[in-house]
């Protein structure tokens, strides 16, 4: 059972660690689901056993810059050679980089005006690798489940990191634990979808068509559960 009090208030902690201040701020007095559990308790029917806590969605793409910096460049307990380097951002795929990504601000399950919790099973979901983004997305509707938002994924992978020394992005890591790539279902449009990829500490940012396909490509479901 996920407790929400100590959930929110690890999220708060990490958020002051990392120059999020403000984020912190907005969790301060959210400690309760607006549907008091209902709809937690159906997530962790379905496997979706792991949560972290976040601010409104405005308030985390308007601190984007700095969220770049704080999750993606500052050093951290790893190994010097997989270390933290310059992030690449692109909203293109076979494009230079350009310091931006797809994200849309819409059609995001309640994180556009509430902050919430992001309740997901922390492996990938087995039977989208090697689908496309499209695949993915309908599998995700008929699922009634949330992807991961550019934002959330640039947090969880700072804490997976910090957590475990590595940049997997799976409570079970594969063998070499040093990398990862994954659909961000709920960052795309309708023809685009960003993919975030960490290779030797650079964390890559790219917007992939949704016909694309690559097998060794994983996605991360959830749910989200606003809070009060």
């Amino acid at each position: 059972m996920l407790d929400v009090n100590t959930i929110v208030e690890q999220s708060r902690r990490f958020y002051v660690t990392h120059g999020l201040d403000d984020w912190a701020e907005t969790l301060e007095k959210t400690s309760a689901l607006v549907d008091d559990g209902a709809e937690l308790q159906r997530a962790l029917r379905q496997g979706f056993t792991a949560a972290f806590a976040f601010p409104p969605f405005f308030k985390q793409w308007e601190a984007f810059d700095r969220l770049v910096d704080e999750m993606a460049r500052k050093p951290a307990p790893v190994p010097d050679n997989q270390q933290y380097r310059e992030p690449l951002l692109s909203d293109g795929w076979a494009v230079p980089a350009n310091g931006k990504v797809v994200q849309r601000s819409h059609d995001l399950g309640g994180r556009e005006w509430s902050a919430y919790l992001y309740v997901f099973a922390p492996a990938p979901v087995a039977n989208c690798w090697g689908r496309t983004g499209r695949q993915i997305r309908e599998h995700f509707d008929a699922k009634g489940w949330r992807g991961l938002t550019v934002p959330e994924y640039l947090v969880l992978q700072r804490s997976f990191c910090e957590r475990y020394g590595d940049h997997r992005f799976a409570a079970v890591a594969p063998a070499p634990a040093i990398d990862h790539s994954l659909w961000l279902v709920d960052s795309g449009d309708d023809e685009r979808c960003s993919v975030a990829q960490a290779k030797q500490g650079v964390v890559q940012l790219q917007a992939a068509p949704l016909s694309h396909r690559e097998r060794h490509r994983a996605t991360l479901a959830g749910q989200v559960l606003v809070l009060a």
